[in-house]
């Protein structure tokens, strides 16, 4: 388990709002961040409530997850009981037999389908895609070459002189993948035929990559006391991770940050691609938008806990939360498949979860 070092967010919100939300999710009136209490009532799930997620919301799920459980009478959510890692070997967790958790958070709208669903496996049916999270630049300020770094010389003032940069690995976390998407559509937006990519990394485009001597793979959870500590003095990152941490950062332009969902800019980014490894093979990964998704897994210890859960996620009583956080919510939500939803997240018509955007499904296959 990935122990973060994180101040973990104050519970802001009353009991009332959270209780008015699990009502409805077990009533199965949610609606996405459309979700509306009505006035059924249950006596609600009890338990321990188990989270598995994407390491970059190891500073955001504990609090809502322990403000959930403060409303909910009988639950509790203690940290023990939650791990944040890469979100593909997070997925590897779930496939092992009596996995403990009951939601899966992931930083990949990708993974979800393509580890946990049929056919490749039978550990979740579904999966919710709630927000989007753009990369952006971290950096420690007074590192030497970063004096004036901006939004529109950031490439440029990340190939200076004793600059290194961090990024995940690829291979096990999305994060790192993301990394290499953003380098390589830089690297075509300023024309650098390959060499702005490759100052990073050897292999080329779309090969496996292998830091070069200006580059580190360093895991996520540790990215903050990277920068601190001078191990590296930048850091591609999601935006909420550098918010949540406090981290300096420089915003990305839309082209390159994988933090659009438009038509234009999904196709943009399906034009890059790396190599991962994926077990004893290789895999190659294409650019994508990055979109968290949730689901709960069919084998999870307590089912209607985790579904009580992700309503909560979903709800209007989180919406505010992950916008401060640095996500931006999607509205209505999007559903890889509608008609394998639980009834406390399908909705009744306007529905606020739609079927995935043509584009966008078609990057699952």
């Amino acid at each position: 388990m990935w122990h973060y070092a994180t101040t973990m967010r104050p519970v802001m919100r009353t009991g009332v709002t959270v209780a008015a939300v699990l009502v409805a999710a077990l009533a199965g009136l949610a609606g996405g961040w459309y979700l509306h209490a009505s006035s059924s009532s249950s006596a609600g799930p009890g338990g321990t409530l188990s989270v598995i997620g994407a390491g970059s919301l190891a500073p955001i799920l504990p609090s809502l997850a322990q403000e959930f459980a403060n409303a909910t009478p009988g639950v509790s959510a203690p940290f023990a009981a939650q791990l944040y890692e890469g979100s593909t070997a997070a997925a590897s967790t779930l496939t092992l037999p009596n996995q403990p958790y009951d939601l899966f958070v992931a930083a990949d709208f990708r993974v979800i389908p393509q580890h946990l669903e049929p056919p490749t496996a039978t550990v979740a049916s579904w999966e919710a895609v709630f927000a989007a999270d753009p990369l952006v630049l971290a950096y420690e300020p007074g590192a030497a070459g970063l004096s004036g770094i901006n939004s529109t010389n950031w490439y440029q003032k990340i190939v200076g002189p004793g600059v290194t940069l961090g990024v995940a690995n690829a291979s096990s976390d999305p994060l790192g993948a993301n990394a290499i998407f953003a380098l390589e559509l830089t690297d075509v937006l300023t024309h650098s035929g390959g060499g702005f990519y490759g100052h990073f990394f050897q292999g080329g485009f779309g090969a496996l990559a292998t830091p070069t001597a200006t580059a580190k793979y360093v895991s996520e959870n540790v990215a903050s006391t990277a920068l601190s500590t001078g191990e590296v003095s930048t850091f591609l990152l999601y935006q909420s991770y550098a918010k949540v941490d406090h981290l300096t950062y420089v915003a990305l332009n839309s082209s390159v940050n994988l933090g659009a969902y438009d038509p234009t800019d999904v196709a943009r980014y399906a034009t890059v691609n790396t190599t991962v490894l994926s077990g004893t093979s290789t895999e190659v990964k294409r650019g994508a938008p990055v979109l968290f998704a949730l689901t709960v897994p069919e084998n999870a210890p307590n089912f209607v806990l985790g579904v009580a859960f992700a309503a909560f996620l979903l709800s209007n009583a989180t919406a505010t939360t992950w916008a401060a956080d640095g996500f931006v919510p999607l509205a209505p939500l999007w559903t890889d498949q509608p008609g394998r939803l639980p009834a406390a997240l399908s909705g009744t018509a306007p529905s606020g979860l739609s079927p995935l955007p043509p584009d966008l499904a078609a990057l699952l296959t």
